[in-house]
């Protein structure tokens, strides 16, 4: 039998999955990650301790499907995918000169705000979004230029995270490291959607140096070979293929069985992440503050995706510092029953969901409720926080909508992806039917699927991907609580563009006192 490995390694940890040629998972390996809190907006992690974990996900799930009755031999070869913001930085003998400044970490937004204010908008065309944020490389890059110039200027190369380990499981050196073009469309900004690679013009205007970029490599590249170093600390056979993998969130879209335009996945997560499969940039849609636009892993294959920092946070939040039923995974589903016993709109009670801050357009937005009385209880507000997310997601398909892309349905995985009246309340909010396929694996199964391709096991990724994912269960819109779910987020849009601006201000005003 021949079995494949596919790992993600995440914000939050690392996760490995062996499968057979057909898709059926026989090991499975979960190793946590710790993040370093420097304090107010500063959060690291340490590359090492990144590679251990990756390494350790490895065997365990390897040591499960040994004793699944899997052989070591079997394994035809490894893909992994990770995080697409933090850049590993290297010297010239491949010492790694600086932890990996994370998604949540925010010192660079002085940079990325004298680049909207200063640079020309190079990006809007070459890569496809508006959004300048602290998380895109070429800002972390700036700071470190900055404020570490001890650090720069011994940088010999950038590259992120899963590529960087990829290549110690193959024992690159840092001039053959390479990355591929979804994890350099995971830049944000700084790349040119009509090649797949590094933008000169951008890298010039940031002045940022292109020699210690990678080389880009086609996602389903063999890369190299387990070492025998790698083999002792995994369990992989030495020699096993390496290949060069992608970027999470566009394995994560893939797992779901998303392979065509028109298709969106919910990652119904901690953060809650929308992607749209489209052909190609769409200026209406480039231009919603917010939205991100990246390659997907197959060829051809390009997305829009918004996010919502605290979309299921705000479900955690609610049950362990409001319920405080803290890590009680349980009560969820005893929520979720309350919850289908309200009526659309939760009785006028709104949430806007904004513990972990607001949007490029609301950066003073806060966690927010509106319209409570008397008679508002646990069912209503817990409604309303599901409401809030599904209000966000209408927002984005509303403009791909409108740029003229015709969806045909949303595919949720994730941990939020086992709620069906979460799934019901956000079919009936954005007018498209919700699907939770019959298996929501995550990335280290499209992983897999790419190792396959990779080596001519199959002929066709995006039809096995389908076949694994097909199935599961759909919900559909119910056309009477579409229409007031319509209404109530017009009032909702009156709500954010004007009022709420002035309070979210003054609230911030409130919390400097």
């Amino acid at each position: 039998m021949t079995v494949t490995v596919g790992v993600d390694v995440g914000t939050q940890g690392s996760k490995a999955g062996v499968y057979t040629a057909d898709g059926v998972q026989v090991g499975k390996a979960y190793a946590p990650h710790t993040i370093d809190y420097l304090g107010p907006g500063r959060a690291e992690m340490d590359v090492e301790h990144l590679v251990t974990a990756a390494f350790a996900a490895i065997a365990d799930a390897l040591d499960d499907a040994v004793a699944a009755g899997i052989h070591r031999s079997e394994v035809a070869g490894i893909a992994l995918s990770g995080i697409l913001v933090g850049q590993v930085l290297l010297d010239e003998d491949g010492q790694i000169l600086h932890p990996v400044i994370t998604s949540l970490d925010t010192r660079a937004e002085g940079h990325a705000a004298a680049a909207a204010r200063d640079l020309e908008p190079l990006w809007l065309t070459e890569s496809g979004t508006s959004t300048l944020d602290a998380y895109a490389a070429p800002f972390q890059l700036q700071w470190i230029r900055d404020h570490r110039p001890e650090v720069f200027d011994r940088v010999a190369r950038s590259v992120s995270v899963a590529p960087y380990v990829s290549a110690r499981l193959a024992g690159l050196t840092q001039q053959e490291m390479v990355t591929d073009p979804t994890h350099v469309s995971g830049w944000m900004v700084g790349w040119d959607y009509a090649t797949g690679d590094f933008s000169p013009r951008q890298f010039a205007a940031f002045g940022l140096p292109t020699d210690i970029l990678p080389r880009v490599v086609p996602s389903d590249s063999v890369i190299g070979h387990v070492t025998a170093e790698a083999a002792d600390r995994t369990g992989l056979p030495e020699g096993t293929p390496v290949i060069a993998g992608a970027g999470d969130v566009m394995q994560s879209t893939l797992a779901t069985g998303m392979t065509d335009t028109g298709q969106a996945t919910d990652s119904a997560g901690t953060t809650s992440i929308l992607t749209v499969g489209v052909d190609g940039i769409i200026p209406e849609v480039t231009d919603m503050p917010g939205m991100l636009f990246s390659l997907g892993t197959l060829p051809g294959q390009a997305i829009y995706w918004g996010y919502i920092r605290a979309g299921g946070l705000s479900l955690r939040w609610f049950r362990d510092h409001v319920a405080r039923l803290d890590g009680d995974d349980s009560i969820y589903a005893t929520f979720d029953a309350l919850a289908e016993q309200v009526a659309p709109g939760s009785d006028g009670v709104l949430f806007l969901p904004y513990l972990a801050g607001g949007n490029p357009d609301s950066p003073h937005a806060s966690g927010t409720w509106l319209g409570m009385d008397s008679g508002t209880d646990t069912a209503r507000l817990w409604r309303s926080a599901l409401e809030a997310v599904a209000f966000e997601y209408a927002a984005t398909l509303g403009v791909v909508e409108r740029g003229g892309v015709d969806l045909s349905e949303v595919l949720v995985t994730g941990g939020g992806a086992g709620s069906t009246v979460w799934n019901q309340i956000k079919a009936d909010v954005t007018g498209v039917p919700w699907r939770r396929p019959h298996r929501v694996d995550g990335p280290p199964l499209a992983n897999a699927a790419l190792v396959n391709q990779a080596l001519g096991l199959t002929s066709d990724m995006a039809a096995q991907l389908a076949d694994w994912t097909s199935g599961g269960e759909t919900v559909t819109t119910d056309e009477d609580a579409h229409e007031i779910y319509r209404r109530a987020a017009e009032i909702r849009t009156r709500l954010l563009a004007g009022p709420m601006q002035e309070v979210f201000a003054s609230v911030r005003q409130l919390r400097h006192l």
